[in-house]
């Protein structure tokens, strides 16, 4: 089979099964509760959209963007950078906002916050 083919059926059949799409909504009835519907990203992670909130789309990816990646950036600002030099701070501050666009991704599932 060739590579090109074999890269067609393995996408079909990921896309049948449903790998990409969280359809726990769906299973549990609760189509079009949340805030931010209709979701205009490309792509619904593994968490269950509006769990525990109509106002969060995935919370636990929320906060852990937030501690994991936002709180790291910030802390290696102040105490992270003890030379004070331009470059480390300016890694600290991109990581900082690629845990707050993170968020809001996972917050809002908008195609916005997915593309920056």
């Amino acid at each position: 089979v060739s590579p090109i083919l074999e890269e067609h059926i393995m996408s079909e059949s990921l896309l049948q099964t449903g790998y990409f799409i969280n359809k726990s909504q769906q299973e549990n009835g609760r189509t079009g509760s949340g805030y931010w519907e209709p979701h205009t990203s490309s792509i619904d992670f593994c968490e269950t959209n509006y769990l525990h909130t109509t106002t969060i789309v995935e919370p636990h990816n929320v906060w852990s963007s937030l501690l994991g990646l936002t709180l790291v950036g910030i802390l290696g600002i102040y105490y992270g950078n003890p030379t004070r030099e331009t470059r480390f701070g300016l890694i600290y501050f991109i990581l900082a906002m690629i845990g707050i666009g993170s968020a809001c991704l996972h917050a809002s599932l908008h195609w916005a916050f997915q593309s920056s």
